[in-house]
């Protein structure tokens, strides 16, 4: 014959067991009260919003200087360099952090792109919320720190690149035009045209030399007149050459007293002394605890009942 239990009796047992429920109860509470707010260590979160912008337009022709831009500054290439470890080594050293090391830092540092934008949401957590924005603050520097950096180095690499091409073309230059003066005086041509031949102004030389500046040169033979209009167009190759990685050189040294990371990386929300605890969350940690120490208690005093029933 089954045997059924009526609402009355389920209640009488929970009465007859209500000191065993709440000190179950009130020990869990406490438990869950201390742990949160004396054992646990708060965890603070400081978080920041950059915009990564190269100034590079789908379809739209690159400049001469876009390519320090576009592979070096992309929301991807941020998000690697901020977790770089010679990048938060340098954070630690300027926010005067030494207590922390490398790992630590990058172990609660979280980063994410936001997809399809050029957001980035950079997240530092940590027990003291001074130092927590203190070091988000110098991380965001010393990564725009390391990108000028870069970007300054490879210009400079371009740079002396250049000049190294412009000495070597303004060394042949200078031979060639030496060449097309002894063989002018050997010629014996008339002053202007070796004026013509070496005027220098700015660096740039100038070759007049045509059949009508060589009337009434009886001396020069058509073999003479050929070799030097050879020579004379070798110079202006040359020339050319020279002014070119000149104009080069000068233009990466204008751009580079000029280019700043500023306009390229915004920090559009910067970090803050966070001001309340991501966790523990004592409230939310006690209620959990008396709603289960509740439940698992009332099923002790079901467990007692039954077990001494059964006897």
């Amino acid at each position: 014959m089954e045997e059924t239990i009526s609402l009355r009796e389920l209640v009488e047992i929970i009465l007859k067991g209500k000191w065993l429920i709440a000190i179950i109860t009130a020990v869990a509470v406490l438990i869950a009260a201390l742990a949160s707010f004396v054992l646990i260590d708060p965890v603070y979160s400081a978080k920041a919003t950059v915009s990564i912008n190269n100034g590079l337009v789908p379809g739209k022709q690159q400049g001469e200087t876009d390519s320090y831009f576009n592979e070096i500054i992309t929301p991807a290439a941020y998000i690697e360099r901020v977790k770089s470890p010679q990048v938060i080594e340098a954070a630690i050293k300027k926010s005067g952090l030494e207590k922390y090391n490398v790992k630590q830092v990058e172990s609660n540092l979280t980063i994410e792109s936001v997809q399809n934008t050029n957001l980035v949401h950079i997240t530092l957590k940590g027990t003291n919320p001074s130092d927590v924005k203190k070091m988000l603050d110098s991380i965001l520097l010393a990564v725009k720190e390391s990108l000028f950096t870069e970007i300054q180095k490879r210009i400079k690499e371009d740079s002396d690149h250049f000049a190294a091409q412009a000495k070597i073309e303004k060394e042949k230059l200078e031979r060639l035009l030496k060449e097309y003066r002894q063989k002018a005086q050997v010629l014996q041509l008339p002053p202007s045209l070796l004026l013509d031949a070496v005027i220098s102004y700015n660096n740039q030389y100038i070759i007049n030399l045509d059949q009508a500046r060589l009337q009434g040169v009886s001396s020069i033979t058509e073999k003479d007149l050929i070799s030097l209009n050879e020579l004379s167009n070798e110079i202006k190759s040359s020339s050319d050459i020279y002014r070119e990685y000149l104009a080069k050189e000068q233009q990466l040294q204008a751009f580079a007293k000029n280019f700043s990371v500023d306009n390229k990386v915004l920090t559009i929300s910067a970090p803050v002394k966070p001001e309340t605890p991501d966790s523990p969350k004592p409230l939310l940690n006690i209620a959990i605890a008396f709603v289960v120490s509740l439940m698992t208690s009332i099923g002790v005093v079901f467990f007692r009942h039954y077990w001494q029933e059964s006897k």
